[in-house]
């Protein structure tokens, strides 16, 4: 049984997606689907159930997994592995909506005593940072390719408006001022314009305040002076944080809006390899986000 046969199962495993784990391990879909019937044929039980259009692990493949931890641990340790990644920081780069309100939990919960260096960066200049080896991974929802640059997908974040509790109560949300970033995103594929996501050339919203930092627009929405438009899971982290006074909440979003979500993709380099720090940072963003 080859190891890096484990390593596959082990991604798919915990990426919960064949497709997404091809990704992450830098192979097609079609050669992981092989190499998985392989190891099934080796072990003799399968080790995922179709569920759906995905597939999900097998009582016997959670087994499986929980064992290959302990054996994957050990060779990455008789090869030195473990610890030559663990001797130098781990460099990750991201915007804010990552670096001040996921960073944290990154670090207390899925990263403990690992040395990290965080670079903001915002979409392009993250991309450009890969390409000139100053940061080893990013986390983005705005991708901006780049040749020799992997994007791997790895969440998908729900978007909303949110203001002060109880304030602009009733009120039509394009009629409330808003606080917006106060540089526009160049060059985007997806045509978005706003670094907030938010899609002014459909519906024109108040933008009455312009910031650099989305701290500085939580601060002014807890003054109850505007509403903000971020990630659902930066409102809540902020939700358990502040005090009552200073806490958010949602604001409807206008008719025919519909319901706004954007994709968080890991950026690595295509001549990076997978390694246990990439995983732990989407099993965190998957889990958080």
């Amino acid at each position: 049984m080859e190891t890096n046969r484990l390593v596959q199962f082990r991604t798919v495993v915990e990426t919960g997606n064949l497709r997404k784990a091809a990704s992450l391990l830098g192979i097609s879909h079609s050669g992981l689907s092989k190499s998985l019937k392989v190891l099934e044929d080796e072990v003799g039980y399968a080790l995922f159930e179709p569920h759906g259009r995905g597939v999900v692990v097998s009582d016997a493949g959670r087994a499986l997994y929980q064992r290959c931890e302990a054996v994957l641990r050990e060779v990455d340790r008789m090869l030195g592995r473990g610890e030559a990644e663990a001797e130098r920081p781990l460099r990750l780069g991201s915007f804010e909506v990552f670096t001040s309100y996921f960073m944290g939990e990154l670090l207390e919960r899925y990263l403990p005593g690992r040395g990290v260096e965080v670079h903001e960066l915002v979409p392009g200049r993250l991309e450009e940072a890969l390409i000139l080896d100053k940061i080893d991974v990013g986390i983005t929802y705005e991708p901006m390719p780049r040749p020799g640059i992997d994007y791997v997908e790895v969440a998908r974040i729900a978007m909303n408006a949110y203001a002060r509790q109880g304030a602009f109560r009733g009120e039509d949300v394009l009629r409330v001022p808003f606080v917006a970033p106060v540089s526009p995103l160049e060059g985007a594929p997806s045509g978005v314009k706003g670094r907030d996501g938010w899609p002014d050339e459909r519906f024109r919203r108040d933008v009455r305040y312009r910031v650099d930092l989305m701290t500085t627009g939580l601060e002014l929405v807890g003054r109850g002076l505007c509403a903000i438009f971020i990630p659902e899971f930066v409102a809540r982290l902020h939700n358990e944080r502040a005090p009552e006074g200073l806490r958010v909440a949602p604001l409807p979003l206008p008719k025919g809006m519909g319901e706004v979500r954007r994709n968080v993709f890991l950026v690595r380099r295509q001549s990076t390899p997978e390694g246990a720090a990439l995983r732990t940072v989407a099993r965190a963003l998957r889990e958080l986000c």
